[in-house]
């Protein structure tokens, strides 16, 4: 079960309220130069990343720049097997996102954590260690799964009593 913290309670379950919650995506991958970090939220101008042509917006949370990207995100359901898959999607607004797509061929580690506007270095909730798979891509969107690695995938028993592992039992 997911815990959060009073003020988050408070806001989701107000029946009006001002606050916002934001979800913080951290994408890593070896592969790539930097983590990727996104938020769903525009909470500030990002003056160092401004432009005379372009105002850049996003949110600084424990001393980390996430990006402001237009997301959609469906949270997993909490069963009693564990925590299920979440859909991720992200508008396709620039040409690099595809580069960096094709540049990546195992699957990349995400981190989504989610804070609320007025209390943006304290994280409510945290879902670490998704892999996004099935990235599909169109002109409009990027979307992909973002699901936990189990123990079901591994396969067991680890070894096989085999003459060529174990030559001393068989001969």
């Amino acid at each position: 079960m997911t815990t959060t913290s009073l003020n988050f309670r408070q806001a989701a379950f107000a029946q009006e309220t001002g606050r916002v919650p934001i979800a913080l995506i951290t994408l890593s991958h070896p592969d790539l130069a930097d983590d990727i970090r996104i938020s769903t939220d525009p909470t500030q101008e990002l003056t160092e990343f401004t432009t005379d042509t372009e105002k850049v917006y996003g949110t600084i949370s424990n001393g980390k720049t996430y990006f402001f990207l237009p997301v959609r995100i469906k949270l997993p359901d909490e069963t009693d097997e564990g925590p299920g898959e979440m859909q991720l999607e992200i508008d396709n607004i620039h040409r690099a996102y595809m580069e960096t797509i094709r540049s990546v061929f195992t699957p990349v580690t995400c981190q989504l954590d989610l804070v609320m506007d007025n209390a943006l270095d304290t994280v409510d909730a945290s879902w670490p260690e998704f892999k996004l798979t099935n990235i599909t891509y169109n002109a409009t969107t990027i979307t992909g799964t973002l699901r936990l690695e189990t123990l079901e995938s591994e396969p067991y028993p680890a070894g096989s009593m085999t003459p060529s592992y174990f030559s001393g039992l068989f001969g």
